[in-house]
């Protein structure tokens, strides 16, 4: 009888183990998660006359004949100067994202140049 039991028992087991499948999920990039306690974490941010400049950094830099319809995501980072982590809708519907350094000097640099998608998906 206790044999029966503990065969059942691993077979059930076994079975139940085979069946449970699951999608690999996509790790989310450090600048979308929420940093709010965390020093020098990214942070949800305004769109302000230095966010404004690395906006106009990043469209700058952009091989895109459409123009921009709105700035709908901007996060910083407080770094040895600031990271902007952008993202734009432009009025042909397309979103971009793309992320602008400036230094303490005031230097707007592309960090990673513009690419195609929304910025924290």
């Amino acid at each position: 009888m206790s044999r029966t039991l503990i065969i059942g028992t691993l077979a059930l087991v076994a079975l139940s183990g085979c069946s449970y499948h699951t999608e690999p999920q996509k790790p989310v990039p450090a600048m979308c998660q929420s940093g709010e306690n965390l020093a020098g974490g990214w942070q949800d941010a305004e769109l302000t006359p230095d966010a404004q400049q690395a906006v106009n950094t990043l469209l700058d830099r952009m091989n895109n004949a459409s123009p921009l319809e709105s700035v709908t995501q901007i996060r910083t980072q407080v770094v040895n100067g600031i990271n902007y982590a952008i993202e734009v809708q432009l009025e042909n519907g397309q979103y971009w994202h793309g992320k602008v350094y400036r230094n303490i000097r005031g230097d707007y640099l592309i960090d990673s140049v513009a690419q195609q998608g929304k910025l924290c998906p």
